[in-house]
């Protein structure tokens, strides 16, 4: 990693989003946080699922590192199945390292390709368009889907286009039988209690 804040290191080492992350004052997001470089190689090839517990450990040794996981009740958007159930087909085939969520070229229409809901909801997530959702569907498949939100669009100023689009993206879900709604639900939390500004030395 270079020129990572403490959040980003903590969010991939713990693979969580930064937004259920409870970080001390000097890491929340600002433009003058400290960034971090870490140069680590392991004796072999590793699973990342490994690599992350290793990353965990590093920061406990360098960064003093304590945190523990809380649920947090409040007020989110959920994603779930709407009234009739849903329309994804199930799909016959994964090709695994192949990207399975992507946007068109258009920026108009969302391609699943063998994802799950969880890589869906991931992606919308990390488009930054529009604030958070959960996946509240309860569904472990994984699916063939595009959600085509183009013709959904509304007109808008550009301080408004990003609201504009999720807008657009929560109105074509209906025709998957989706709906995101709001619902105060618990949210797994990672709280940290304590961390180090300045890692220990090599």
């Amino acid at each position: 990693m270079h020129n990572a804040s403490f959040m980003d290191i903590v969010s991939w080492a713990f693979d969580m989003q930064s937004w259920d992350i409870v970080v001390p004052n000097w890491a929340e997001p600002d433009p003058g946080q400290p960034l971090y470089d870490i140069d680590a190689e392991a004796d072999g090839p590793v699973p990342q699922a490994r690599v992350k517990l290793m990353l965990q450990r590093l920061l406990a040794e360098r960064f003093q590192f304590a945190a523990h996981h809380e649920m947090r009740e409040g007020v989110h958007r959920v994603l779930r199945v709407a009234k009739g159930g849903h329309k994804l087909k199930e799909t016959t085939a994964v090709v695994e390292d192949t990207p399975k969520v992507k946007n068109d070229r258009a920026n108009s229409r969302i391609v699943c390709t063998g994802a799950s809901i969880a890589d869906f909801v991931r992606f919308l997530n990390m488009t930054g368009i529009g604030g958070t959702i959960y996946n509240q569907i309860g569904l472990s498949g994984r699916y063939d889907f595009t959600l085509d939100y183009g013709k959904y669009i509304q007109d808008s100023d550009a301080d408004h286009r990003l609201n504009a689009l999720m807008a657009a993206r929560i109105d074509a879900m209906r025709e998957l039988g989706l709906e995101a709604v709001e619902a105060k639900i618990p949210v797994d939390t990672l709280v940290v209690d304590h961390a180090e500004k300045i890692p220990t030395k090599n």
